[in-house]
């Protein structure tokens, strides 16, 4: 039975949704009730619930703030907002097929050490839900809950293009589910870096405070330690406090002297140096984005049957020439932007890093034809439309 309150069967869509499979029976709006405290700390009755779904035919609907309480769960901070999200995707549901195969992909019972072909087959599942906004939509509840799901898509494959443009939800209801520091300070760095991209001061504010209340040490991973520190450093830059960009410079370098080397098995890419050397870029500090570079470039090697995701290594030459260009090595910087071909860039940060490319084409491009220019520039303020990357724009 379905609730016959015409305003809401949007909602019950996705609390089922968020929940991760329908409500049939009312006995399941028990562990409905559990999961929604679980996640956003309000207790919502079953009994309320059981209402809300029409298993009980009383007259009594839901309150105000029950129905604000249950689209938080959902991740939208209002109807309006929930209405819009529908407009998006259609008020429509993929192939039943396709969510059971990925729902059944993530539930393989996983065997002891590094599975390096299942990660690998993990990149191919998250291209395809970040291809397709449907079926991201309607898998949202149980990839969040899932704790394979939670490593494999969320952690392995974090969707930065979309950082701006929708994917903030998904990680909010990450954050729901997922309450260990490493997880809150992973998800919070992103949406502070969506603030940095998008120029939003006031949501940063928001986030850093989050970030800050968490330490890091060599227990969590080196690409989310950087994470907090790249979000201080971008902070202090999208506020324009130079003495904290110089304090979280030099505790860069300090936690980067801490890193794993050589031929441990957890040192097998760079990733602490990799973010710190992009976030120094972003910033305008290039000789220490070279500087970290040039440290990763010495410090580990590059080992052919690690798992790392292909195009990090890309990224990482991309930083490079960024940072050779701004330091005066402009006949290096052309030499290494040659290599490079655009579509080898790791593909959940693809239009993130064309963005930076493009950038640096167009100043490379000054002494050459309008023409070539006006294209390039045509390119950028394509791409910051469909990102919301305003940081990119180009200066009018």
């Amino acid at each position: 039975m379905r609730s016959k309150l015409a305003s809401k069967p949007l909602l019950l869509k996705e609390i089922q949704s968020r929940f991760g499979r329908d409500i049939t029976f009312a006995s399941e709006c028990e562990e409905l009730s559990h999961h929604i405290y679980k996640c956003i700390h309000v207790q919502i009755s079953a009994q309320t619930l059981r209402r809300l779904f029409g298993f009980i035919k009383d007259g009594t609907d839901p309150s105000a703030t029950t129905i604000s309480y249950l689209l938080r769960y959902c991740g939208f901070d209002s109807m309006q907002e929930m209405l819009k999200h529908s407009e998006v995707h259609n008020n429509s549901r993929p192939g039943l097929d396709k969510i059971r195969f990925i729902k059944e992909f993530y539930t393989i019972e996983l065997s002891e050490g590094a599975d390096y072909n299942y990660q690998k087959a993990c990149g191919n599942i998250a291209r395809q839900l970040l291809q397709d906004p449907l079926l991201l939509n309607s898998l949202s509840g149980f990839l969040s809950s899932n704790p394979v799901a939670q490593v494999f898509f969320f952690e392995r494959h974090p969707y930065i293009d979309g950082l701006c443009t929708g994917y903030a939800k998904f990680l909010m209801l990450y954050l729901q589910e997922k309450k260990s520091p490493e997880a809150q300070l992973f998800a919070n760095c992103f949406l502070h870096l969506g603030c940095f991209l998008s120029q939003n001061n006031l949501e940063a504010y928001k986030y850093i405070g989050k970030i800050n209340q968490i330490k890091i040490n060599n227990s969590i991973h080196p690409f989310v330690q950087a994470r907090k520190i790249m979000a201080n450093l971008t902070h202090a830059c999208l506020v324009r406090n130079g003495e904290e960009i110089e304090n979280w410079t030099e505790s860069a370098f300090k936690e980067e002297r801490n890193q794993l080397r050589g031929q441990s098995k957890e040192a097998y890419f760079p990733f602490f140096q990799f973010i710190l050397a992009d976030a120094f870029n972003l910033i305008g500090k290039f000789d220490k984005a070279l500087e970290m570079v040039q440290i990763a470039e010495r410090d580990y090697i590059r080992q052919p049957n690690s798992p790392i995701e292909t195009g990090y290594y890309e990224s990482l030459s991309l930083i490079k020439a960024i940072a050779l260009y701004h330091t005066g090595k402009k006949n290096n910087c052309k030499s290494l932007l040659d290599k490079l071909n655009k579509e080898d860039i790791i593909f959940f940060s693809k239009k993130y890093f064309l963005l930076q490319r493009l950038n640096l084409e167009f100043q490379l491009a000054q002494a050459q034809s309008t023409d070539k220019k006006r294209k390039i520039a045509e390119r950028i303020n394509t791409l910051v439309q469909e990102t919301g990357f305003t940081y990119f724009a180009l200066n009018p």
